[in-house]
């Protein structure tokens, strides 16, 4: 409760939570102007923080996102990078139903 990133630490020593790089992200995305979102809520039953972001093409983008130059996909960084990117954990990635807001800003 009460804890807020800070960004410059999370970019210093390449490391945090999932907070704190949804909103590295989040911070860095906004720097050039492309609209997003801090999402926090749970993946499953962890609490858990994600991004959404806003194009003129698809309107918003929900949950962990990455373009792969064709299309959208959700990604999350810190489940993907924990899991060494592991089929299942890919798997509950995509699902997006395992995702519930509580928080966005």
């Amino acid at each position: 409760s009460g804890y807020l990133p800070e960004l410059d630490n999370v970019l210093e020593t390449k490391k945090g939570i999932c907070f704190d790089y949804a909103a590295l992200m989040t911070g860095m995305l906004r720097s050039q102007s492309i609209p997003c979102k801090l999402v926090v809520g749970y993946a499953g039953e962890a609490y858990h923080a994600w991004i959404s972001v806003y194009t003129e093409k698809d309107g918003w983008i929900d949950r962990v996102i990455y373009f792969d130059g064709a299309s959208w996909k959700r990604m999350d960084p810190t489940f993907a990078s924990s899991g060494n990117q592991s089929e299942e954990i890919m798997e509950y990635i995509g699902d997006g139903t395992n995702y519930t807001e509580k928080y966005l800003y």
